[in-house]
């Protein structure tokens, strides 16, 4: 991968993991360092049927508003990206 973010960031949709907010918790309460909170918290996936097309689609309208970027390029930069995170690479 070419511009891979530094880490820690979401293995799922590949958000900045920089407060302790941010990331997710394990069904005993513990921070889970691999996912977000808006991706994973008490142990499980909030969606868990989501699909990488989907994720892609989910997280284009965050980085959008976030950086200022054009919608080709958030999804160039998902698509890019997504496939190399922990949920999705497993799935490849």
């Amino acid at each position: 991968m070419a511009h891979a973010p530094m880490g820690p960031f979401c293995q799922s949709c590949g958000i900045p993991l920089t407060r302790p907010e941010d990331f997710g918790s394990t069904a005993d309460g513990l921070r889970q360092n691999d996912y977000c909170s808006f991706c994973f918290d008490d142990g499980r996936f909030l969606q868990p049927d989501i699909t990488i097309d989907q994720m892609i689609e989910f997280v284009m309208r965050p980085m959008i508003q976030s950086t200022g970027m054009t919608d080709v390029a958030a999804r160039a930069v998902a698509e890019e990206m997504l496939p190399y995170l922990g949920r999705w690479a497993k799935a490849a």
